[in-house]
C-alpha cells in the first residue's frame, strides 16, 4: 500500500466523510462556468482507457448543459482533443486535452498546442516503452507532450513503475511527474489543468462567471483549488483524497445533480 500513499490514493475510510454533498448548492445558471473532467467523472473508469462507455445520460446532460448556460461547459482532460472528439462528437464546447497542453475553443476550431521540446517527449517515450517490456501487464499511453505509464492491471509493480518514472522524470529537464489513478504521467512543466483553466477563465463567455469544477483524479486538485479560491464549486468525485469542499460517490451521481440543476 506504500505508493498509494505516496501517490495520493489511499481511499477515506471513514465513511462519514465519503458523501459531503449534502450541503451542494450550485450558483444561478448565469452565473456559473461549468468545467468537467472526463474519466472517472463524467464516464466510469474501465480496465483501458479505449474501454470506456459514455452513456446517453452523459451526452444529454453536456447537451442541456451547453444550451442552459450559453456555451458556458468545458472539458478539461488528460486525453488527447482527438481522443475526447472520437468518444463526443457533438459535444460543441471548449475542449482541453492532455492536462492543457491543447485547447479546442468550438467544434470545428483549430486545435491550439503549446510549445515543448518534442524530441524529448519522443525519447522519453522510447525509454518508457522498453521499461513496459519486462511487464506486459503495463500500458504505456503515447500523448502529444508526454508519456503515461498505466499499472492498473499490475498494482504489484506500482512502486516499481513509481520509481522509473520518478527517476526519468527528475533527468529530464523542463519535464515532471504528475501521479494520477493507477498511472503515472511525464509532462512539460507548463502544463497543467489550473494553467489551462485560468486562461479559459479569462476570456468570454467565461470570464467572470463562477466556476463549478468536478474531477476524481490527483490531476484534478490544482483545479479544484483553483475553482474554490475564485469563489466558485470544488466537487471531487469518488472516495480519493481531496481539499475539495463537496464529494460525490461517481459520475451517475454526478450527471444525476446537473441533470436536477439545470432543470
Amino acid at each position: 500500500m506504500l505508493y498509494y500513499q505516496m501517490t495520493g490514493f489511499m481511499g477515506i475510510e471513514n465513511d462519514e466523510t465519503t458523501d459531503n454533498c449534502d450541503g451542494l448548492v450550485l450558483p444561478p445558471h448565469d452565473e456559473v462556468a461549468l468545467l468537467l473532467d472526463f474519466d472517472g467523472t463524467l464516464v466510469e473508469i474501465a480496465e483501458r482507457p479505449d474501454a470506456i462507455e459514455v452513456t446517453d445520460a452523459c451526452r444529454d446532460v453536456l447537451h442541456r448543459a451547453y444550451e442552459k448556460l450559453d456555451g458556458r461547459v468545458a472539458l478539461v482532460s488528460g486525453r488527447t482533443i482527438a481522443d475526447l472528439e472520437k468518444f463526443l462528437p457533438d459535444f460543441e464546447g471548449p475542449l482541453i486535452g492532455t492536462h492543457g497542453a491543447e485547447f479546442r475553443r468550438a467544434k470545428g476550431a483549430e486545435v491550439e498546442r503549446i510549445e515543448f521540446d518534442h524530441d524529448m517527449v519522443a525519447h522519453l517515450t522510447r525509454l518508457v516503452d522498453d521499461f513496459a517490456v519486462l511487464r506486459p501487464e503495463f500500458l504505456v499511453e503515447h500523448k502529444p507532450s508526454g508519456v503515461v505509464l498505466h499499472y492498473r492491471q499490475a498494482e504489484v509493480y506500482g512502486a516499481l513503475a513509481l520509481n522509473f518514472m520518478d527517476s526519468l522524470a527528475h533527468a529530464a529537464d523542463g519535464f515532471r511527474l504528475q501521479s494520477a489513478l493507477m498511472a503515472y504521467e511525464i509532462k512539460p512543466e507548463t502544463v497543467g489543468k489550473d494553467i489551462a483553466l485560468e486562461r479559459l477563465l479569462s476570456e468570454p463567455p467565461f470570464a467572470g462567471k463562477t466556476p463549478v469544477y468536478a474531477g476524481d483524479d490527483l490531476t484534478d486538485e490544482p483545479a479544484l483549488d483553483l475553482a474554490q479560491k475564485r469563489g466558485g464549486t470544488a466537487i471531487k468525485i469518488g472516495l480519493a483524497e481531496t481539499r475539495a469542499d463537496h464529494r460525490l460517490p461517481g459520475p451517475k451521481a454526478l450527471i444525476e445533480r446537473l441533470t436536477a440543476w439545470l432543470g
